[in-house]
């Protein structure tokens, strides 16, 4: 009741985001070269980047959370369709299918050179594991990626739409 609005310049405002952007940029690096580090030093457990990983899934999570709640989701789809060739889901469902090709073949080559005893037992190892990584990590690849995306897509939307509406009554 008794607040005073706060004035800002729109130049200070937008100097700020640019500068949260860097710092955003900077901590994903930073996290990837540590992770990067770790494995070519110490080993590949898991336990020795968790913190990295947590720190780059929960500020994933977390901006996807608050570009739905704000509204702006589907405008950064809307923008990006208009500045690329491909729509942003089919970006996301050939996302999906190159690392499901990229899984699968790191698996059944390490399957190959790992437990094969002859050259024909690791062609055919390679091509098992091959195929069978296929038919579970590109779905389930797909479905971890566009699931999200639709779901974000029509909340972003329906925010949208009721920003609209309340403009409307307004007028």
């Amino acid at each position: 009741m008794f607040k005073r609005k706060k004035f800002s310049d729109e130049r200070v405002t937008n100097m700020q985001n640019k500068i949260y952007r860097e710092i955003f940029t900077i901590i994903t690096v930073i996290c990837f070269v540590s992770i990067a580090i770790k494995f070519l030093t110490i080993g590949k457990e898991f336990n020795l980047i968790i913190t990295e990983t947590i720190i780059l899934i929960l500020s994933g999570v977390y901006y996807l959370f608050r570009s739905v709640k704000m509204g702006i989701f589907s405008e950064e789809v809307e923008i990006s369709n208009a500045n690329s060739k491909f729509k942003y889901s089919t970006r996301t469902m050939a996302i999906g299918i190159i690392y499901g090709l990229f899984l699968s073949i790191i698996f059944g080559v390490n399957s190959a050179f790992n437990y094969a005893d002859s050259t024909a037992q690791a062609i055919e190892y390679f091509f098992i594991v091959f195929l069978v990584s296929l038919i579970i990590y590109i779905p389930g690849l797909l479905i971890v990626l566009l699931v999200p995306y639709s779901m974000a897509k029509s909340q972003s939307d329906k925010v949208n739409r009721k920003m609209l509406d309340e403009l409307d009554d307004e007028a």
